[in-house]
């Protein structure tokens, strides 16, 4: 089964039998030298937290990081989201809060995070702070 992974509204917050994590600070956005417009990317980083999914056993919280190229108009990007039992899984994404976990603790499967606001390409296009409800598992 594929996902359509742009243009999709808010999803319902983690809950279903996948799980995921409950609570959620701020995704932060901080410019920073590296690959997009002008030789900038954007930094991001967030604690999630109240974790509960038989896709991370023992997991309790993690914090998710990734650097994207800014301005880089739908370039997949790479980040890693550090488990709270020490475990570390990396993730591909695009700019619509989907990630894909290709390693790690529940490699294969995708989630998303679930903003107080909709999505609407800030990810790569600004460097603003996002709210997050939660991460759920999407599949």
């Amino acid at each position: 089964m594929s996902l359509p992974m742009v243009g999709l509204g808010a999803a319902a917050p983690a809950g279903d039998e996948l799980g995921g994590c409950h609570k959620g600070n701020v995704l932060t956005g901080v410019r920073v030298p590296g690959t997009g417009s002008v030789g900038q990317s954007v930094r991001r980083a967030a604690d999630l937290w109240e974790c509960s999914s038989p896709l991370l056993p023992g997991i309790v919280s993690g914090h998710f990081s990734a650097e994207l190229p800014w301005l880089g108009f739908g370039a997949p990007t790479s980040g890693a989201f550090t488990w709270s039992d020490g475990t570390v899984s990396t993730v591909t994404g695009l700019p619509n809060t989907f990630w894909t976990i290709t390693s790690g603790t529940a490699d294969g499967h995708v989630v998303r995070f679930d903003l107080v606001t909709e999505m609407n390409g800030d990810w790569y296009y600004t460097d603003n702070s996002m709210a997050i409800e939660s991460l759920s598992f999407l599949r």
